[in-house]
């Protein structure tokens, strides 16, 4: 099976025309598939795995790599916001009688 490496992004040949692209920063152990690309002539087509299964259109493979590439550069960037508050409410009172 063919490897590439571009940057963090580990690109794996599934057959002919599609490659799996991987990030290479998380443990062989995690999910580190990011996405699949199909090499068509003209274009690439990428099914994004992290975007809720998400289909884009790029017009080479390296615009594919660099996109993932993004992916994993804004996951590592992404400043934690603060928790969601929950509301208390006081608990209910047994009425006496």
């Amino acid at each position: 099976m063919t490897h590439i490496m571009y940057g963090h992004i580990e690109a794996a040949r599934v057959d002919d025309d599609c490659w799996r692209l991987c990030d290479g920063t998380l443990p062989e152990n995690d999910p580190r598939v990011i996405a699949l690309a199909e090499l068509k002539d003209d274009h690439v087509t990428v099914l994004w795995l992290r975007k809720r299964n998400k289909r884009s259109t790029l017009a080479t493979f390296e615009q594919a790599l660099r996109a993932a590439e993004k992916i994993i550069h804004d996951a590592e960037h992404r400043r934690p916001s603060r928790p969601v508050p929950i509301p208390h409410f006081p608990p209910l009172r047994r009425a006496v009688g």
